[in-house]
């Protein structure tokens, strides 16, 4: 064997390096078809959930936004609606729920879509704690726009109710007050229908392929 650098490698190298690219392309292609079949399956799931989710132009409702002002169902007709159900002092779901859809509007910015569009609604379930004065202070901490929506304790259970949607308030044994609530992000076409959902860790690809599909509908 010769110590020449430039020596062509004989076939015992080529058949390794051969090999390593082999399994790098068949590791690849198992990542995109166990991707797919994810997505998939997410959106098989969806579609059943439509037999028992309700339209959004179909809701009926009058509740207070961040600044104060008067809100119903139809204030929000014409254009796509993302619905989510939370609160402000959510110590995770809420604001990771939050950040994956900014993030995931910026990446459906990136492929050009027009993005300005989407309304985002943050329905509060916590009437005691989150005044309007609450709702603005913490939504302005995520970098898109979102509207808050907050009543009374009535008016917001009969909103989950219609929604779908599910809370119960958890108070701690240290005097805590948490709240377990559907973590699932409502999707809404420009007409008010419903076409899906974002659940709670969607992988961030998937959600931007769900806001994108959204945008084009519209």
């Amino acid at each position: 064997m010769t110590d020449n650098p430039l020596e062509t490698p004989g076939p015992g190298r080529s058949g390794a390096r051969a090999a390593r690219m082999m399994l790098a392309a068949v590791a690849v292609v198992a990542f995109v078809a166990v991707a797919g079949a994810v997505f998939w399956l997410s959106e098989q799931q969806a579609r059943k959930m439509q037999v028992g989710i309700p339209d959004f132009s179909s809701q009926e409702f009058r509740l207070t936004d961040q600044s104060g002002a008067s809100r119903s169902a139809a204030d929000f007709a014409g254009a796509p609606v993302a619905l989510f159900f939370g609160y402000t002092y959510c110590p995770d779901v809420c604001p990771m729920t939050l950040t994956l859809l900014a993030n995931a509007l910026d990446e459906a910015g990136d492929r050009g879509l027009d993005t300005a569009a989407l309304q985002t609604i943050f329905v509060t379930v916590d009437a005691e704690r989150d005044t309007p004065e609450q709702l603005a202070a913490y939504l302005s901490l995520f970098d898109t726009e979102v509207t808050g929506l907050t009543g009374s304790s009535e008016a917001l259970v009969k909103v989950q109710r219609d929604f779908g949607a599910y809370a119960s308030r958890v108070e701690r044994e240290d005097g805590v007050v948490l709240w377990d609530h559907t973590a699932t992000v409502y999707l809404y076409d420009a007409d008010g229908r419903f076409t899906g959902t974002i659940v709670f860790n969607e992988p961030p690809e998937f959600v931007t392929e769900k806001l994108a599909r959204l945008f084009q509908a519209g």
